[in-house]
């Protein structure tokens, strides 16, 4: 890349190392694909027969609205964008000659290779770690993101030492004092002269409001707290500053887009940076937050008590402050050994996790598009008639992003592309592919599930190629 290529928050991204060659592949095989917009249902993107783009304006300008059509992200500061992103940048570019003075005429196969290429990642852990820990917002959502990649693939996907790294992001970002944020918090309750006073017996919504937050992450910080009836809950408080922050990073995200189709000779990134500025802004008005949660609940009302969404207090929450039923004795979902010291089986909790979010997208069509492990909690509950055993009981916390696949028969493509999948109907996967994927549509079984390359098209040749990181 040119020196005067802007950094922006991707960067934390491209902090990382595929640890397999099939991430560099498939990257290659993407960019060398003609330019097509990925098919997404909302009207206002343009849908699948938009080859030119022409939603992307009505996103962009759209993009910082939205309920009531309301403004939510200020006029950005490029100067403090810039400032971000070069700090970022300079991580990056330390950690790249990291790796190449530490690895240099090491045999790929030799035992100093390994353990020189371990001490790279540990190192490049701290700094990607420590890039989100200055930086927040955005930086962090993208350290949630690569702490979630591994899934199934083990270490393949991510080095270990990234995603335990990274791992503290989900709930245990930093936070601010209960000073910083009480101005945000005055928003939807009344709060006396808390935190410099305790509540006492004054007249206001709250009896006790606990000053260190019990959870924090990219856009808010949650703390305990005992409303005047007595009810526990939960506060989530979003961040005074994120706003300015995530808008002055936004418009680096641009000029680096700009940027990409003048360096690319039009390969298009813009509508990428647009529909995740669109939804991130979305996400930032916790009313449309409050939204979703009810629905959900009365979508999911029938799995209950296997299946819990709390409760919204709506007369204490507003744009920036969201009150929700206080929800005890939480299992992080990524820790199988907690949960077998609880009575639960990791087993039956992922097949719970699996069956609700698998109702949630083929039935009612909604995509919850954040599921990280600090979203995503378990409880220990009653086995019912099995006497002494516990089931498990799955708790979705935060609801602030959906992605709607209703318009359009998306959800029954959708429906129907999987049933192809597991049924090896090659036809059919081509015919539904092409609209979800386009000429990358024989590439879209694998990413669902390697099982599907029995019938994607793909030919052995292309499936040795991508796992040995080369070009098909």
């Amino acid at each position: 890349l040119p020196s005067s290529f802007p950094p922006s928050p991707f960067t934390l991204c491209l902090l990382i190392p595929p640890a397999s060659g099939a991430v560099a592949s498939a990257g290659a095989a993407a960019a060398v694909a003609p330019r097509r917009r990925i098919y997404r249902p909302m009207a206002s993107h343009g849908g699948a027969t938009d080859p030119g783009g022409v939603g992307g304006a009505a996103i962009a300008d759209a993009a910082a609205a939205t309920k009531g059509g309301e403004q939510i992200l200020p006029a950005p500061d490029l100067m403090l964008g810039m400032t971000r992103s070069m700090f970022a940048m300079a991580q990056f570019n330390e950690q790249k000659q990291d790796y190449i003075d530490s690895l240099a005429g090491l045999d790929e196969s030799s035992e100093a290779y390994d353990t020189e290429i371990e001490a790279c990642h540990r190192r490049g852990a701290e700094r990607c770690a420590k890039v989100a820990e200055m930086q927040r917002g955005l930086y962090v959502k993208a350290a949630q993101f690569i702490a979630s990649l591994r899934g199934g693939t083990g270490d393949r996907g991510i080095p270990a030492a990234y995603i335990e790294a990274l791992a503290v992001f989900t709930d245990q970002a930093p936070s601010k004092s209960a000073a910083e944020i009480a101005e945000v918090l005055a928003e939807a309750l009344d709060i006396g002269d808390w935190p410099a006073e305790d509540f006492g017996n004054e007249p206001t919504a709250l009896r006790s409001m606990e000053r260190e937050p019990i959870a924090s992450a990219s856009l808010a910080q949650v703390h305990r707290a005992v409303l005047r009836d007595g009810s526990k809950v939960a506060i989530k408080v979003q961040y005074p500053e994120l706003r300015k922050e995530m808008a002055s990073d936004f418009a680096v995200f641009k000029q680096m887009g700009a940027q990409i189709q003048q360096i690319a000779q039009g390969y298009d990134l813009m509508w990428l940076v647009e529909d995740f500025e669109k939804y991130l802004s979305r996400e930032l008005d916790f009313r449309l937050e409050a939204d979703s949660a009810e629905h959900t609940a009365a979508q999911l009302r029938h799995l209950s008590p296997q299946v819990f969404i709390p409760k919204v207090y709506r007369e204490h929450s507003s744009q920036r402050v969201l009150t929700m039923e206080l929800c005890e004795d939480l299992l992080r979902a990524d820790d199988p050994e907690g949960l077998r010291r609880a009575g639960l089986d990791p087993l039956q909790c992922a097949q719970l996790i699996c069956d609700t979010f698998a109702e949630m997208i083929f039935i009612h069509g909604r995509v919850h598009a954040d599921p990280h492990a600090g979203n995503i909690y378990l409880r220990a509950i009653d086995g019912g008639s099995e006497e002494g055993r516990k089931r498990p009981q799955l708790v979705i916390l935060d609801h602030g992003l959906y992605h709607d696949l209703s318009d359009s028969d998306a959800r029954l493509d959708f429906c129907r592309y999987w049933q192809a999948c597991c049924a090896k109907d090659s036809v059919t996967m081509k015919q539904v592919g092409q609209r979800f994927a386009g000429e990358l549509h024989r590439i879209l079984p694998l990413v669902l599930s390697p099982w599907f390359v029995f019938g994607s098209g793909a030919s052995i040749s292309e499936v040795a190629a991508a796992a040995e990181g080369r070009l098909p």
